[in-house]
C-alpha cells in the first residue's frame, strides 16, 4: 500500500514539474511566435544532451549516414560542492562519429569536428578530421585541419596511400581564393610546372565566376527563432524553430527542443538530419 502510495506521489510530482516547465516556456506564447535568438542559442551550447542524428533523404527515404551532436561545457570549479560550476570558461561543440555512406562498392567518408569558443562566444580553435575509406575499410584519404585564433594559422595535413604532406598557411591568405587555390596544390605536391599551368586554369575560371577579389566570411546569422512543433512525429512537441541560409537561396531550418538538444535539421533538396530518439532508427537499403 504504501509503495502505491509513494509512486502515486512521485508520479503527480513528475506531472506537476512537467507542467510548470510548459508553463514557463509557452504559457501566453502561441506557435509562430518569436524568441530571442540568443536564448534559443544559451540552450544549445549548455545542453545537457548529446543529439544522435541520422543523415536521411525524406524523399526516398535512404537513410546516407550519421552523426553525434556533442556540446559541452568547459568550466573551472573550485567549490567543494561536487558537480557544482562556479565559473564558465567556454564551450565545446563537436561532430563525432560523422558517416556519410558511399554508393555501392565506394566505401563511405568519415568526418569530425570540434569548435572551441571563449565564455563570450568568441572563436578559440577549430579542427576538422575527413577521410575516405574503401569498401574494405581500408585509408584513401585523410584531410585534417586546424586552425587557432591566437596564431591565425590554418595547419593543413594529408595523407594518402604512399604520400603525406603538411602546410601552415595564415587565415587572412584564405579570403584570397587564389593563395588558397596555390596552397592546396603545394599540399597535394604537385610539380612546379603543374601549379603553373593549373593555376591559370584555375584564374581564369575566378575572372570569369568573378571570383576573384577578396571572400567574405561574415555570414549573416539568425537573427531571432519561432515557437513550432516537430513536424513528421505523432506527438504534440514543441521547439524552437530555427530558419537560415547556409549558401544564398538554399534555405535550410534547424528544430531544437527546448532543453537545447537538436531533434531535426532539414536541409535544401530534402535531405534531412533526424534526431534518433524521436524519428526512429532508419535502415540502410540495397542500392
Amino acid at each position: 500500500m504504501i509503495q502505491r502510495l509513494l509512486l502515486i506521489t512521485l508520479g503527480c510530482f513528475w506531472l506537476f514539474m512537467t507542467w510548470q516547465l510548459w508553463r514557463v516556456e509557452y504559457a501566453g506564447q502561441k506557435l509562430g511566435a518569436a524568441v530571442e535568438i540568443s536564448t534559443v542559442w544559451d540552450k544549445v551550447r549548455r545542453a545537457p544532451d548529446d543529439s544522435h542524428l541520422q543523415i536521411v533523404h525524406a524523399p526516398s527515404g535512404r537513410l546516407l549516414g550519421s552523426l553525434d551532436w556533442e556540446p559541452k561545457l568547459l568550466s573551472k570549479t573550485t567549490s567543494k560542492v561536487e558537480g557544482q560550476i562556479t565559473e564558465i570558461d567556454g564551450y565545446e561543440l563537436a561532430i563525432d562519429s560523422g558517416v556519410y555512406l558511399l554508393g555501392a562498392d565506394q566505401g563511405q567518408v568519415q568526418f569530425d569536428l570540434e569548435l572551441v569558443l571563449s565564455a563570450a562566444s568568441k572563436w578559440q580553435t577549430v579542427r576538422i578530421d575527413f577521410r575516405k575509406l574503401d569498401e574494405q575499410s581500408n585509408l584513401d584519404l585523410h584531410l585534417g585541419a586546424l586552425a587557432s585564433a591566437t596564431n591565425q594559422v590554418l595547419n593543413l595535413g594529408l595523407e594518402l596511400h604512399n604520400y603525406t604532406n603538411q602546410i601552415q598557411m595564415p587565415l587572412e591568405e584564405m579570403r584570397d581564393p587564389r593563395k588558397f587555390s596555390k596552397a592546396l596544390l603545394a599540399l597535394r605536391g604537385t610539380g612546379k610546372l603543374t601549379t603553373i599551368t593549373t593555376m591559370f586554369a584555375i584564374n581564369k575560371l575566378l575572372d570569369e565566376a568573378n571570383l576573384g577579389a577578396e571572400l567574405n566570411f561574415n555570414f549573416e546569422l539568425p537573427r531571432q527563432a519561432h515557437l513550432d512543433r516537430l513536424p513528421g512525429v505523432r506527438s504534440d512537441i514543441r521547439v524552437y524553430r530555427v530558419d537560415f541560409e547556409p549558401f544564398k537561396g538554399w534555405p535550410a531550418s534547424v528544430y531544437i527542443h527546448p532543453t537545447g538538444e537538436i531533434l531535426l535539421v532539414r536541409l535544401p533538396q530534402g535531405y534531412e538530419l533526424r534526431n534518433t530518439h524521436y524519428y526512429g532508427i532508419a535502415r540502410r537499403r540495397n542500392q
